[in-house]
């Protein structure tokens, strides 16, 4: 995508998002020309987190500032690094004599600015007051390529970020404590990503959207900077194919230029799965679970915690990171394994980070069910039923069914003009359902209050769409009052009161009467009808009579009401939903022979 929403002067982007969030939290506060956020409830008597980098990757870092996370952080342009002046007032504006942490990502220009910041602040304060903590996480750099600057950050910096911040919360742990926890956090954390194409960045020409994939390929090991990654499939694979892969390069023993992570079969591991902005929510939690699955059945890993969503972002990139991160590995005589798991459990007020974290994945897949007694498996009584002859039961679903059917083409072709073209198929879907317990006998006793509570089950787990609820909702107030009246007055009485009941009930769910071109402009001349005479055959002919005269109607409600083009026309195809309603209601031509 190459449209954005800019302000008027687009050099004030960053500036204004960082408003933004001191907006929306009252903890946080702007030092607006310097382009730092920072927690205003911050005290002295705690180590000072700072971190930052370019911006574009929110809500790292300023979604981090927080109690338990970063102090304070300052903010680049769009992918570029904070300068020596950003660095320096996020330092002062939160300066503590306990010292301070820079957590940094390992960029050549996070390295450079930081690395000025650290030195001024060596010189002002001693050199046990400053400590910096190199983020580098990615597996996608070979050893044989990194010996001289390292691996690149991705998201496993928000861990490294959550445990040293959560830790400092404790004014008992000294800097050096706290820097030597960060350090061993960030050994543990290995990291990848995978996308489907790179970004625009905001206020540069549209055709330099650096990077650009085919439309059906996909990259692995992708930077968050538009960096490329280190491999391109022609073809999206499915996402347990792409998720296999991925674990390979995170967890494989064997692979000498990646197994960067050191693990036994009993460590305990957090996962950490990252959105970086453009991943629809749906595919980001079908991933993380295919990532869940594939750790245990390959790797016996069972994650003690996992958190999902957006950490660090690369604008709107289409592009996932998986972080392991071995809890195990990294404790200490200070930081056990339980008090870890504790530091990373603790609340936060940092905007971005989740409070609420999926605890021991022990559990889960019993958290996961499979099988269900859902209320339509329930055996459904009557006491009383109203029967007729089977035969001639089974012939009216049998011509009802084959109407639509028949029909299925033309009230397609009719709902592709009008709606959304799924009108036919649904009702085809319906009418083989129908079929299909005709076939196993539904009919043979001739109970007609068998027949509808099985079409029910039809309606509501085969239809779909707009006329299966509206179906439903009718012939099951229908059926209800079948069951309640049932033997109380002849069957055509019964039958005809409740129709009447069930239109009644029909007409609470929707607005949908006669001339608004829906299925009720058939349904409610052809339940008028019959309650009013009793004869089968007038009613038939309303509804045939009614459908057709569909076609001088224009369109008052749903999806038909959107066509353009519509207001000098006269003549419309039939309005497909009643015309399928018609070609049911046809059927009971049968109980008259």
């Amino acid at each position: 995508m190459t449209k954005h929403f800019l302000p008027e002067n687009p050099n004030n982007l960053v500036k204004n998002c960082l408003q933004g969030y001191a907006a929306t939290n009252s903890h946080l506060s702007v030092l607006l020309n310097e382009k730092v956020l920072y927690n205003n409830q911050a005290t002295s008597d705690r180590v000072t987190i700072i971190s930052g980098g370019g911006s574009g990757h929110e809500p790292g870092w300023s979604g981090l500032v927080g109690n338990g996370m970063l102090t304070s952080c300052a903010q680049g342009e769009v992918f570029a690094s904070p300068n020596f002046k950003n660095i320096q007032a996020a330092e002062k504006v939160v300066h503590s004599e306990k010292g301070t942490i820079l957590i940094i990502t390992n960029y050549t220009g996070d390295n450079l600015y930081f690395g000025m910041a650290q030195q001024e602040l060596i010189a002002r304060y001693g050199e046990d007051k400053v400590r910096l903590i190199r983020c580098s996480d990615d597996v996608a750099i070979k050893r044989s390529t990194n010996s001289l600057v390292g691996r690149r950050t991705l998201a496993g910096c928000g861990i490294v970020i959550k445990m040293v911040g959560s830790a400092a919360l404790d004014t008992k742990y000294s800097l050096e404590e706290l820097y030597q926890l960060g350090e061993k956090v960030n050994e543990n954390i290995v990291s990848i990503n995978a996308g489907l194409d790179h970004v625009h960045i905001p206020g540069h020409a549209a055709d330099s959207n650096y990077g650009k994939l085919e439309p059906n390929e996909i990259e692995i090991g992708l930077g968050i900077h538009n960096e490329p990654g280190f491999k391109k499939i022609p073809e999206i694979p499915s996402n347990e194919s792409l998720v296999t892969s991925l674990l390979e390069y995170l967890l494989n023993k064997n692979d000498e230029e990646r197994n960067y992570l050191k693990y036994d079969n009993d460590d305990k591991f957090i996962l950490l799965f990252n959105n970086l902005g453009g991943l629809p929510i749906i595919e980001e939690k079908a991933l993380l679970f295919e990532a869940v699955k594939q750790l245990k059945a390959t790797y016996g890993i069972t994650p003690y915690r996992v958190v999902s969503g957006t950490f660090v972002t690369s604008l709107n990139a289409p592009i996932f990171t998986i972080t392991l991160f071995n809890v195990t590995k990294s404790t200490s005589t200070v930081f056990t394994e339980e008090k870890i798991f504790e530091l990373f459990d603790l609340p936060t007020n940092a905007t971005n980070w989740p409070n609420y974290i999926s605890s021991d994945l022990s559990d889960f897949e019993s958290r996961v069910v499979t099988k269900f007694e859902h209320y339509d498996d329930l055996e459904i009584t009557f006491d009383k039923d109203i029967k007729i002859d089977p035969q001639v039961l089974y012939n009216i679903l049998e011509t009802g069914a084959k109407n639509l059917i028949k029909f299925e083409p033309q009230i397609t072709e009719w709902d592709t003009k009008m709606g959304d073209g799924d009108c036919g198929k649904m009702l085809e879907l319906a009418a083989n359902g129908t079929l299909l317990a005709l076939s196993q006998g539904v009919s043979k006793d001739g109970s007609v209050l068998t027949c509808l509570t099985r079409i029910l089950s039809v309606l509501a787990n085969d239809m779909g769409g707009t006329l299966g609820a509206i179906l439903y909702i009718f012939v099951k107030s229908f059926v209800n009052n079948l069951i309640k009246y049932a033997g109380t007055d002849s069957d055509a009485k019964v039958m005809a009161k409740s129709l009447t009941n069930g239109i009644e009930t029909l007409k609470t769910f929707t607005k949908a009467r006669i001339g608004h071109r829906t299925v009720m402009d058939v349904l409610i001349p052809f339940v008028e009808s019959y309650a009013k005479d009793l004869d089968i055959e007038k009613a038939i002919q309303v509804a045939e009579d009614s459908a057709e005269g569909t076609r001088k109607l224009s369109p008052k409600l749903g999806r038909a009401t959107y066509v353009g083009g519509l207001e000098d026309k006269k003549d419309f195809p039939p309005d497909p939903g009643a015309y399928g309603v018609y070609q049911i209601i046809l059927a009971l031509k049968h109980l008259n022979q």
